[in-house]
């Protein structure tokens, strides 16, 4: 091509296609933040299935303070009321902060661990790759030799004691207190919403 129009190859090679990488970016920046993209519709959170490819990876199980519970390496809470939690986004027009607590799940659960918000009511939880989807019930696999990682947390309006049931096939739920805001620890036996 000659003339003036010699550059509009170049263009549709370069700039075009680094544009809509950009503006694909921005959508996946945009929608992990909005903390809206997994809900269900109002009041129906999704119960959430993760994939091996949803981990971040394999680790040995977690160092104390962490607990295990149910095959489940994790459930590190925050008991400094005066900690500032990054605002996850809005969920049925209220606002929630996030409490960033990995998990993992043991090599030997078979079936995988499902984990369930109990209590509060409006508590929710997020794991895997962003974006995030908030949901009361979030299923994760066993994906090989060591603990399988995934990273998330648990989304609070306001300080409180989270309670978590963690099930798997063929093994008794146990549940879990964590503490997310709230200057005590909290047991599994907890049942206010905030501290």
């Amino acid at each position: 091509m000659k003339g003036r129009w010699r550059w509009a190859p170049m263009l549709a090679r370069t700039v075009v296609p680094r544009a809509a990488g950009l503006a694909a970016a921005a959508g996946l920046v945009l929608g992990g933040c909005s903390g809206s993209g997994g809900n269900g519709g109002p009041g129906e959170p999704a119960a959430v299935v993760l994939s091996c490819g949803s981990a971040a990876g394999q680790q040995g199980p977690g160092q104390p303070p962490a607990r295990i519970a149910g095959g489940i390496s994790g459930f590190v809470g925050d008991t400094n009321a005066y900690d500032t939690l990054p605002v996850f986004g809005r969920i049925d027009g209220h606002r929630y902060l996030v409490w960033k607590a990995a998990l993992a799940v043991a090599p030997g659960a078979r079936g995988g661990r499902t984990i369930r918000v109990l209590s509060p009511g409006w508590a929710r939880i997020a794991y895997g790759k962003p974006p995030l989807r908030a949901a009361t019930q979030i299923r994760m696999p066993a994906c090989g030799p060591r603990y399988t990682l995934f990273t998330g947390g648990i989304l609070v309006r306001r300080p409180a004691c989270v309670r978590l049931a963690v099930s798997g096939p063929g093994v008794a739920a146990v549940t879990v207190a964590v503490p997310v805001l709230v200057s005590r620890r909290c047991t599994a036996g907890d049942r206010a919403g905030s501290g």
